[in-house]
């Protein structure tokens, strides 16, 4: 019989504080009990674009710095209250809606490339 200790390798879920590098454009973190490092994400400003009275999306710029799909800095787009029935002149104002939205959208992808080209951490 062996009297040296016997040892098992188990794993945990280890809770500590973890300081991070933090982007210049990131406003904040709504919940700082990310569970794992990868779920740790960085979110700028949240961006509502809308058009007469119509939400049509969500955009924000995030980065997952330790995600290995997408770290990031990327433009996270959501849809926004697009979904219903609409009549023939709603539709109309729906597309003139998302013709203005897609000119705010592009202005978000121009400050994305801008934060990808340095211009911002």
């Amino acid at each position: 019989m062996s009297t040296e200790p016997r040892t098992a390798v188990v794993n945990v879920f280890v809770t500590r504080p973890l300081e991070i590098d933090e982007p210049d454009w990131c406003a904040g973190h709504p919940d700082d009990r990310a569970q794992y490092k990868v779920d740790i994400t960085h979110f700028g400003p949240e961006h509502v674009l809308e058009a007469n009275g119509i939400q049509t999306l969500r955009a924000i710029i995030a980065s997952s710095p330790f995600s290995q799909h997408t770290p990031g800095p990327v433009l996270y787009v959501e849809n926004g209250e697009l979904t219903g029935s609409y009549t023939p002149d709603e539709v109309e104002e729906l597309a003139d809606a998302l013709v203005q939205s897609a000119d705010q959208l592009r202005t978000l992808g121009r400050q994305l490339a801008d934060i990808l080209a340095g211009g911002g951490q």
